[in-house]
């Protein structure tokens, strides 16, 4: 009879618990505020101010906003970079995460074509770096430029220093070269131009531009 008296509050002290119960503490409770920013995966990158998004296979630039993102300056199409005279490049490659505050990306096109791009994230800014080098077994005069989707946008400057504004999110373009003015017609004003250069087979050519966030302005 004892026994089964023992037996009982055992049974009774694990079903219920035995002793004083503490306040349960959740684990993967996030602190405070976290939830206004937004993700930073492998293919983004976000601080106090922005985000930069990037697509692991293209190297297409398809965020650029403000930190929460949900304010994104970009239409659909990102911002895209090509040569001028050449294909629309068919990018295959690899995004590499080398920081909280860098992403680079390389990959070869269909136009036996080395391309290597960089973004860093500083303050309100993003330092971008597009590199080329000549694969092919001719050599060419090289102009790359660097298009982006800006849907609702209203635009002044050319494309050396471009100001663009939406509704949610502001922008100004810099292109980082040391001849504004460019020979033949223009593909489009909004698209940010490098110098041009004779590429060798086996030579090699970058360029450089800062993209700075700004808020919109009041109306």
């Amino acid at each position: 009879m004892q026994f089964i008296k023992v037996l009982i509050a055992v049974v009774s002290c694990v079903t219920l618990g035995c002793g004083r119960s503490g306040p349960q503490v959740q684990e993967d409770a996030k602190p405070a505020g976290e939830a206004r920013f937004a993700y930073a995966g492998p293919d983004a990158l976000v601080n106090l101010h922005l985000k930069l998004e990037v697509n692991p296979e293209t190297g297409t630039v398809s965020y650029f906003g403000f930190y929460d993102g949900q304010r994104n300056l970009l239409g659909p199409g990102g911002i895209t970079s090509s040569i001028v005279g050449m294909e629309p490049p068919e990018l295959k490659g690899q995004l590499k995460k080398i920081s909280s505050t860098e992403l680079r990306y390389a990959g070869i096109d269909q136009n036996r074509m080395m391309w290597e791009k960089s973004w860093k994230i500083e303050g309100m800014a993003v330092q971008a770096l597009l590199r080329i080098e000549n694969r092919r077994d001719d050599a060419f005069d090289a102009i790359i430029y660097s298009l982006a989707d800006l849907p609702d946008a209203t635009f002044k400057g050319d494309n050396r220093d471009l100001h663009i504004s939406t509704p949610k999110v502001s922008a100004h373009f810099h292109a980082i070269i040391e001849n504004p003015m460019f020979p033949g017609e223009q593909m489009s004003p909004y698209a940010m131009r490098s110098d041009s250069k004779r590429l060798e087979p086996g030579e090699a050519m970058e360029f450089r531009m800062t993209w700075t966030l700004k808020l919109p302005r009041m109306q």
